[in-house]
């Protein structure tokens, strides 16, 4: 059996969040909605209180705010 993975800090525990919501802007800008809580504001929304830009509505907010995230995450 495989060994779990425990994310025990808040360090850990938000870098996992980053990357949940990144993963749920890729899908929104290819057009799936993988949710009912993973909307275009809500994703731009989590992103915004990270990086304090405003990101405008549509696909480009959506890419704009993927490329801080993925900045902040340290994947460029």
């Amino acid at each position: 059996m495989d060994k779990a993975t425990v994310l025990d800090t808040p360090e850990q525990i938000d870098r996992y969040r980053m990357a949940v919501v990144r993963q749920g802007i890729k899908a929104l800008l290819i057009g799936m909605k993988i949710n009912s809580g993973y909307t275009s504001t809500a994703c731009r929304t989590f992103v915004t209180k990270l990086t304090g830009t405003k990101y405008p509505a549509g696909k480009n907010g959506l890419s704009l705010a993927l490329l801080d995230l993925n900045e902040i995450l340290g994947e460029v």
